[in-house]
């Protein structure tokens, strides 16, 4: 993870749904972890997710992903999903994620990272400005910011 201001650090328990047959956690389940760490990180700053779609329409999406598989965590295993701001643009921002074995700080051992882009939309699935409370909140954050997208 690139130095730069707090990451946010969700703790993870690995239940057995989440592994396959040999208890080691199905590459998706990954995924689902990611998104339960960038939802908890917007709910840190203050942004619900279902009140900003019912309030004004806006919807967060996943427009690009890249990601890494390192190292299997297994059944009962406790990691920590790290999540931080990259590059903050108009209508979108990119952060890095990373799946970690948990040692309570987010740097634990490194199972699998990924960077990605959300993407601000409207209902009619066209992009629209990041609100603005939302953008100042994600730019107190983050270590870059463009002003392209």
């Amino acid at each position: 993870m690139p130095p730069g201001p707090r990451p946010h650090v969700l703790p993870v328990r690995v239940y057995y749904e989440d592994t396959d047959a040999g208890g080691v956690v199905y590459h998706a389940n990954y995924l689902r972890f990611m998104e339960r760490g960038r939802t908890e990180m917007l709910r840190r700053l203050g942004h619900d997710l279902a009140a900003l779609r019912r309030g004004t329409g806006v919807n967060w999406t996943v427009s690009r992903l890249a990601i890494r598989y390192l190292k299997p965590a297994r059944l009962d295993d406790l990691v920590e999903v790290v999540t931080r701001v990259a590059v903050l643009r108009r209508a979108s921002v990119d952060l890095v994620q990373q799946v970690r074995q948990a040692d309570g700080q987010g740097t634990g051992d490194l199972l699998s990272d990924a960077t990605l882009t959300l993407a601000c939309m409207a209902a009619t699935g066209r992009p629209v400005r990041l609100p603005a409370d939302a953008r100042a909140a994600l730019a107190a954050e983050g270590e870059a910011t463009a002003d392209d997208g």
